[in-house]
């Protein structure tokens, strides 16, 4: 490695800088990392260092060889210690060492990231996912730059929240986009820019359903923009059920061409509004994240973006060999950075474990959410669906959508009407649940059974 790309003089002189004066640690450690020193002893100095600190503990030769008596290779830590500080240099240039070290740290991550392209570039992977892979990594790169500082005086920021809560006051603010179900709209006040909303249910709730509902609402009542990433079903199914969703068809007779002579005018109209509409589909199988931040970014460029539609999480394809629920941890994360890199509402659709179905009411949790209780950490809204097949009314359509975590709001509960036959949901205009039963904690739990009503088909 060209030795551009590290400078042990100055990891040298920064670190008896700070024997010399320990004052200077938190004006170091706030540009400094660990990983930026490219000696691992001196990377090991410096932990030690960090460690002497945050115990409260003095910063001296003696107290860091304490804290961690053994350099990586084995050596002395006083030893080494020592050494440096009695070649220190004083404090002066303190700061030029640390912009030294972290100018050469970036440079290393350069070269890091055109060594990953380059291998990428060697394996039998198509070029768009090279090509994602070496977006990614780029990208990667400007956390590392110095750009804005890391704290901001309160001062400087009071304008702008004056300005938001004047606009509330006007009505004129955004309250973010509707879901197109009053009822969830008032529990979540709508769908915010960089918010990650996540929804989840076990096989056959309608998960795909609602999201998609959600994205054709944006679409083609609001007049945005939305992106649907769908790895289950392809493109020509999530077209058929737009068209029965919006025009009311019955997507049984879609799919077996039985249409009716009353369902043309509705075919004709729904197709009218989905072709105007601003709705781009992606059905390829196993993406990976980098690429789904890839053809986001072409999308949001070319075309704008108001909504993305992740249709599932656990459907997006691994880079390594890591253990799955760590992995899906990681892809989960980074959907939640790439709602706040494209300022847009990402909704991303989960399964849920059978957790609930033992308990005796039934009512799904954040924490059932399958594969990763990370997905429960990022999240910004957790929305669940809970159809109880077992009562007249789940057999019916009749379903809870449970928000079960809102940043912005408070938790609470909806019901709404499953429409099977129109792959829909439509607000509840049914007998709303008793103060008993919902006390009970079985609000669609039923004594008596339906033998199944054709109009109300499952999912």
């Amino acid at each position: 490695m060209s030795r551009d790309l590290f400078n042990i003089n100055a990891e040298h002189g920064l670190l008896g800088a700070i024997f010399v004066d320990p004052s200077l640690l938190d004006d170091i450690a706030s540009k400094v990392n660990i990983a930026d020193f490219y000696e691992i002893e001196n990377a090991a100095l410096y932990q030690a260092i960090l460690d002497c600190q945050a115990s409260g503990d003095p910063v001296d030769v003696v107290t860091v060889s304490i804290h961690h008596p053994s350099l990586p290779s084995g050596e002395s830590m006083l030893a080494h210690a020592a050494e440096i500080h009695s070649k220190a240099q004083g404090t002066s240039s303190w700061r030029t060492y640390a912009r030294v070290i972290r100018e050469r740290a970036v440079c290393r991550k350069v070269v890091e990231a055109a060594q990953a392209i380059t291998e990428s570039a060697s394996e039998d992977l198509p070029v768009a996912d090279i090509i994602a892979r070496g977006q990614m990594a780029m990208a990667d790169l400007r956390d590392l730059e110095d750009g804005e500082p890391d704290y901001h005086r309160i001062k400087d920021i009071l304008p702008e929240v004056v300005e938001a809560i004047d606009a509330r006051y006007n009505g004129t603010a955004s309250k973010g986009l509707s879901t197109g179900l009053p009822d969830l709209d008032e529990i979540i006040r709508g769908l915010r820019p960089g918010n990650m909303i996540v929804i989840a249910g076990l096989t056959g709730t309608g998960k795909t359903v609602l999201g998609l509902q959600i994205a054709q609402h944006v679409t083609t009542q609001l007049g945005g923009a939305g992106l649907a990433f769908s790895m289950e079903m392809t493109r020509q199914e999530l077209a058929t059920r737009g068209i029965a969703s919006m025009g009311g068809v019955h997507l049984g007779r879609l799919d077996e061409g039985n249409i009716e002579d009353d369902d043309w005018p509705k075919i004709t109209s729904a197709v009218g509004r989905l072709a105007e509409a601003r709705l781009y589909v992606n059905d390829q199988a196993g993406l990976t994240l980098p690429r789904i931040r890839s053809i986001a970014r072409q999308c949001q460029k070319r075309e704008g973006l108001d909504v993305l539609l992740i249709d599932y999480i656990t459907l997006i394809g691994s880079e390594g060999g890591q253990n799955r629920t760590l992995e899906v941890g990681k892809i989960s994360t980074g959907l939640k950075n790439l709602a706040k890199e494209l300022q847009v509402p990402v909704i991303v659709l989960a399964q849920l474990n059978r957790g609930s179905t033992n308990r005796t009411d039934k009512r799904p949790r954040p924490s059932d959410l399958r594969d990763s209780g990370q997905i429960e950490q990022d999240a910004d809204v957790v929305i669940l669906l809970n159809r109880d097949m077992e009562t007249e009314q789940g057999q019916n359509g009749v379903t809870q959508l449970i928000v079960g975590k809102c940043r912005h709001g408070k938790p609470g509960e909806c019901v709404v009407q499953a429409q099977g036959q129109f792959v829909r949901f439509v607000p509840f205009g049914g007998k709303p649940p008793s103060d008993e039963l919902v006390e009970m904690g079985r609000v669609l739990k039923f004594s008596s059974r339906s033998k199944g009503r054709k109009d109300h088909e499952t999912f």
